[in-house]
């Protein structure tokens, strides 16, 4: 259960510092959302000049954890109810989207994961879905006064961390946080059919899920197909003739592709 400002009580467990503290240190592997909101709660009412570093040094996570946790509270704390589908990782990824509202929809109609979400809204944007994603958007800084770039959440190793050191300043690097990730990079990762497996609230504890029936993986891609269907508008194809030639031949050949296979099933 979370706490909206303004309803704090004698019952209430963030209606003090320290309650605060002792809620978020609970919640550490269970729930981001929690810490978020007692990150959030802190830096409102308590820091007193002290940053996400001190917050997490309390609590045993990293600047950089706390800092990611609280910028998402407080981002989509008043909507995230709207997406009961959607993970924790979905709203982070979404963060800096100046779309997140079309792209979190998207993936709450279809189900689809975090990757697959990156894809769609790149697919959107005409970007190259054979080549990786500009590098900025793993790049992850920790200014916890400022907006700031953060990290991809599949990248993090687990929800704990280093605690920041006694003065405030993070001690726990982004490559430490990192997880070495190799292969070739796919943006709709392999089987991305099949779901993803199931989480905690708190992302703690994942179990192998089966693969859907055709009949929902139908239905998944009906409605992606939809969405692309709708976005083929007057002013898409007036863009479109201006873009490379070659670029126009391999969407074309892509969509005659997809219509021969599709022809197939018949």
């Amino acid at each position: 259960m979370t706490h909206e400002p303004g309803t704090e009580s004698a019952a209430d467990p963030l209606a003090t510092e320290e309650g605060i503290v002792q809620t978020a240190a609970k919640a550490v592997n269970e729930c981001r959302w929690v810490v978020g909101q007692c990150a959030a709660r802190w830096t409102k009412k308590y820091a007193r000049g002290r940053t996400d570093a001190d917050f997490a040094a309390l609590i045993g996570l990293s600047g950089d954890q706390v800092f990611q946790r609280r910028r998402v509270w407080e981002t989509f704390s008043d909507v995230r109810d709207t997406y009961l589908k959607l993970k924790w990782s979905h709203f982070y990824a979404a963060l800096n989207w100046d779309d997140s509202a079309e792209c979190l929809q998207w993936a709450e109609e279809t189900d689809a994961t975090v990757a697959e979400m990156k894809a769609w809204r790149r697919a959107l944007r005409g970007e190259d879905l054979t080549t990786s994603p500009e590098s900025s958007e793993s790049t992850i800084a920790f200014l916890p006064d400022e907006s700031t770039e953060v990290q991809d959440p599949d990248e993090f190793g687990g929800s704990s961390g280093k605690p920041a050191s006694a003065g405030g300043r993070n001690t726990a690097t982004a490559g430490q946080q990192k997880e070495e990730t190799t292969g070739i990079y796919t943006p709709f990762r392999q089987g991305a059919m099949s779901p993803s497996p199931k989480e905690t609230e708190g992302d703690k504890a994942t179990v192998a899920a089966p693969a859907p029936p055709v009949a929902q993986v139908v239905k998944r891609m009906t409605k992606a197909l939809q969405r692309y269907e709708a976005a083929l508008t007057p002013d898409f194809a007036k863009e479109f003739r201006g873009l490379p030639e070659q670029t126009q031949n391999r969407f074309i050949k892509a969509v005659g592709d997809l219509s021969s296979r599709a022809a197939e099933l018949l």
